[in-house]
């Protein structure tokens, strides 16, 4: 989905686990979207996992009415997945963390 942007990372502060980056000039949906910026941030739970936390900004081209609720449906799903992948993967190999 978001493979032919480009990509600006806008933080990272390993102190408080929050990175910030900023997606811009591609993408399928770039005749929507100008730019759309991330946060995340992990929370450390109390027992001992933690929280994930994704915000995502969107900045758009002309008229905001172009974002329709399919399209962020869409893409929730789309970082579900790829979260729920990570997951896994993490899991499954936990020499390499």
């Amino acid at each position: 989905m978001c493979a032919t942007w480009k990509q600006k990372i806008d933080a990272i502060d390993t102190s408080n686990l929050l990175v910030s980056y900023t997606l811009f000039e591609g993408g399928a949906s770039s005749g929507i979207m100008d730019t759309t910026t991330h946060h995340i941030k992990c929370i450390p739970s109390a027992n001992g996992g933690s929280v994930y936390k994704h915000t995502c900004l969107i900045k758009c081209k002309g008229d905001a009415a172009k974002i329709t609720d399919d399209f962020v449906n869409l893409t929730k799903e789309f970082w579900k997945n790829t979260f729920k992948a990570l997951k896994s993967y993490a899991i499954d190999h936990p020499e390499i963390y």
